[in-house]
């Protein structure tokens, strides 16, 4: 998953400086028409041959290749950035100027090249400021991180860590190294402190962890088997940095497909428990968020007047904030209009006997907490709106598993953690299949993980379908 991201952001980043330069030469022939009064056409060749764009992206690559290739954002002052393409346009420049004067046909005018190089520049530094600017702020936001532990000590994890140091750009952070090895417990390892083997569960359990790799010979690590057994329960990626032969009977075992990976020299069997379809995830992270956005302004008269009736209906501030766990365990701030009284946590203890749902969450009809309002917000789902700011800032999904509380993970059973292999949704299978009817726990669970299992754009579609009318008939309490 790793490998991809960091390939995909590659990729795009060197199709968007590919895009900057083909606008910047429709932008060029465009000045140059416009400063000779010539009639306007993005297709002029005689101010820029056709011919000649072809050869312009393909020298530009070039540049870039030798250039621009090793310059990380996160890594790269803006100054940096700055000097390199001036000196990227000063070459392409001349390049221009010499096949303009070699050649025995006429491929472009001259103020043309000249209007594109200093536009070609000004949008490469400037898509560079930006880009740069938009990583360091959402890294300083706790996003875009991908969290690792390294199981090992030795000159594999430290060959491993080295290169994630180097690889900032990708938000790859080692929060944990741990070693069989208890006489290294309690011993520095850059500037992390080694932890024994046996908080491997504990730490999976109660901090956000996305992948895990074993520097180690499996031999060397103590139920071995039964670990991956565990990473695979709860939908952890993990990778292990051994020879094949060096395979045991367990990870056979496993109901996972592995596949060969090397990472930076280092050969690694990767196992990946969810299949993640990455490109797929891009664009439903990206649909959803103009979904979003646009479900906001549609609602934006509800929003204006749902706060305004609840300030009526009872004291108290408009939102309810709580906090929830999300992908792989990171917690964050679910929003909701408050549609109970202020002290109604402080009445929890009080209301358990009359608690309709199994397993560690409490339901119950007809809940005397609720406001007058709040009956109404719930029925209609009403309250549930904020949540779309915690889709935009890219904590939700629209679709997903249900959002759970701290306390509820904290007693989840070891295979129900794989429902935080996905971020939590506004809407799910859960809420079409009749949420109010559902008494079960692990029917909830079930449903989480079937959704997990069986993920399609398509599926997100028909649970975003199926929604409207559930809204639409206050089904919900």
């Amino acid at each position: 998953m790793l490998r991809e991201q960091a390939k995909l952001f590659s990729f795009l980043n060197r199709l968007a400086d590919h895009g900057l330069l083909i606008i910047s030469i429709t932008a060029g022939i465009l000045a140059e028409q416009a400063y000779h009064d010539n009639p306007l056409s993005i297709i002029d060749e005689k101010s820029f041959h056709l011919i000649m764009v072809p050869i312009v992206l393909a020298f530009w690559h070039l540049l870039f290749v030798i250039y621009d290739k090793e310059h990380l954002y996160r890594r790269t002052s803006y100054d940096i950035f700055f000097i390199n393409q001036l000196f990227i346009a000063l070459i392409g420049f001349a390049f221009l100027i010499s096949i303009s004067f070699l050649s025995k046909t006429e491929l472009f005018y001259r103020s043309t090249i000249i209007a594109f190089i200093l536009i070609s520049f000004g949008l490469l530094v400037s898509k560079r400021w930006l880009v740069k600017f938009y990583l360091e702020n959402i890294r300083k936001m706790g996003r875009n991180t991908r969290y690792i532990m390294i199981v090992g000590s030795k000159k594999r994890a430290q060959k491993l860590l080295d290169e994630f140091k180097h690889h900032e750009e990708y938000g790859y952070i080692v929060t944990h190294v741990l070693d069989p090895n208890p006489s290294v417990a309690g011993e520095k390892f850059n500037t992390l402190t080694i932890e024994p083997i046996d908080r491997l569960n504990s730490i999976l359990l109660k901090e956000p962890i996305d992948e895990v790799f074993f520097a180690l010979p499996p031999k060397k690590i103590p139920e071995f088997a039964e670990k991956l057994d565990y990473l695979n329960s709860l939908g952890i990626n993990f990778h292990i940095m051994v020879n094949l032969d060096a395979f045991s009977k367990g990870i056979k075992n496993l109901n996972v497909k592995p596949f060969m990976d090397e990472w930076y020299d280092l050969p690694v069997i990767s196992f990946n428990p969810v299949d993640k379809k990455l490109f797929k995830l891009i664009i439903k992270t990206y649909v959803e968020f103009i979904l979003s956005l646009g479900i906001t302004i549609v609602f934006l008269p509800v929003l204006i007047l749902v706060p305004i009736m609840i300030k009526f209906g009872s004291k108290g501030p408009v939102f309810f904030s709580q906090a929830r766990v999300g992908y792989h365990g990171r917690k964050f701030n679910l929003l909701k209009f408050r549609t109970m009284e202020m002290d109604a946590e402080s009445k929890l203890s009080e209301l358990m006997e009359d608690n309709e749902q199994s397993g560690p969450v409490f339901k119950m009809d007809d809940d005397p907490r609720i406001t007058g309002i709040g009956k109404f917000l719930r029925k209609f789902s009403l309250d549930e709106l904020p949540q779309l700011y915690n889709v935009i800032r890219g904590e939700m999904n629209l679709v997903g598993p249900r959002p759970p509380i701290p306390l509820e993970v904290e007693r989840y059973k070891p295979e129900w953690h794989r429902r935080l292999n996905m971020k939590p949704g506004i809407t799910g299978l859960w809420q079409i299949s009749g949420r109010n009817e559902i008494v079960d726990f692990e029917d909830w669970v079930a449903l989480d993980l079937k959704y997990i299992d069986e993920w399609s754009l398509t599926l997100d579609m028909k649970i975003i379908l199926q929604t409207i009318p559930h809204m639409f008939k206050g089904s919900g309490k």
